[in-house]
């Protein structure tokens, strides 16, 4: 069997191995046409293998940015979109959309993507990238940047985030300023890092008014809105249920609304309700929705910028968090009983 030191490998090598020409190395390696999808997957993958460190380069870098998100829904995900389409207009860049599927590997989508050799790439929400996920972005030296991270970024990984806990924290301290002490909470699963910042800044409210957190009146859900749906049912048709819920996004917010008007309960009169992320139609459900607003905006552009500088070689922050602010409108009351 051929073994192989660390000296860097001959093409012979890894044509050898991939089972194809050198000509055919040569091109993978200098981004060059002709290649099918297979075969380049092939070299590609022998390059791996091999440890071979040269970036892979292409004659022509796109002037797009492409998203990869796991769920292209009212969830956040449509906002980041429509104004990452704003900001690319501005710097002359398009903007190409991808859904992976979650449990799908982000392998075969990082492939694609690096055949179109984009400016940059966003990757929103998605779980650790493994070391060969992001060995296949830097082959290319293409600047990637996590949004809303899921898991602790590695310190060397480009992120931007929002301040989840203080929104958390606002959000309950709101509902505990109009007079409610039973609260109830509606996370995001607790493996995600928002979910987890957000529950922390609702536990650290009700520890701040000196109420007693009481974990049955609180659920587990995934910011979707089945999920959502569930976990509101469970929670009204408690014999002593909640008069105040904070839902963790706008989502499962909407569908708490869903959930109470099934049962006879209006909002605010007999349940508040606080959301987090300010999308559509937060602002246009009756009453309108109180809610913590991401700035998706500040978000699309600080990404942009990003992959931008990296791209140009210029210093840029790494590891951005920007602010949330809580919006009042028409969800929130004083308890009945109050």
């Amino acid at each position: 069997m051929t073994t192989y030191s660390n000296r860097k490998p001959r093409i012979s090598e890894i044509a050898q191995l991939a089972g194809v020409s050198t000509s055919t190395v040569s091109k993978v390696i200098n981004g060059r046409s002709g290649i099918s999808p297979k075969t380049r997957t092939q070299v590609e993958n022998a390059l791996t293998r091999l440890g071979y460190t040269k970036p892979l380069v292409s004659t022509k870098v796109s002037r797009t940015i492409e998203i990869i998100a796991e769920y292209i829904e009212n969830n956040g995900t449509i906002e980041l979109i429509r104004h990452a389409s704003v900001w690319g207009k501005r710097f002359q860049l398009g903007i190409t959309v991808n859904q992976n599927n979650p449990g799908e590997p982000l392998n075969d989508c990082l492939r694609q993507i690096i055949s179109r050799n984009p400016s940059g790439v966003i990757i929103q929400q998605l779980s650790k990238l493994s070391d060969e996920d992001r060995g296949l972005l830097d082959s290319r030296d293409i600047p990637w940047v996590l949004v809303d991270p899921v898991d602790v970024p590695e310190p060397d990984v480009n992120t931007i985030s929002v301040d989840n806990w203080t929104g958390g924290f606002r959000a309950t301290q709101h509902l505990i300023e109009q007079g409610h002490t039973r609260i109830g909470a509606i996370s995001g699963l607790k493996r995600t890092q928002s979910a987890i910042a957000r529950f922390s800044g609702y536990l650290a409210a009700l520890r701040q008014a000196g109420i007693d957190y009481d974990p049955a009146i609180t659920r587990e859900s995934d910011y979707r809105s089945e999920g959502g749906y569930r976990a509101a049912c469970s929670l009204l048709d408690m014999t002593n249920p909640p008069t105040a819920i904070f839902s963790c996004n706008d989502l499962t917010a909407v569908n708490v609304y869903k959930a109470a008007g099934e049962r006879g309960l209006s909002v605010p009169e007999d349940l508040s309700v606080v959301g987090f992320d300010d999308v559509y139609p937060s602002a246009y459900l009756n009453p309108p929705l109180t809610t913590v607003e991401q700035p998706f905006d500040a978000i699309a552009e600080a990404a942009i910028r990003m992959i931008m500088d990296i791209r140009a070689g210029r210093d840029t922050d790494r590891h951005i968090t920007l602010p949330t602010q809580l919006v009042v409108r028409g969800s929130v009351a004083a308890p009945r009983n109050g």
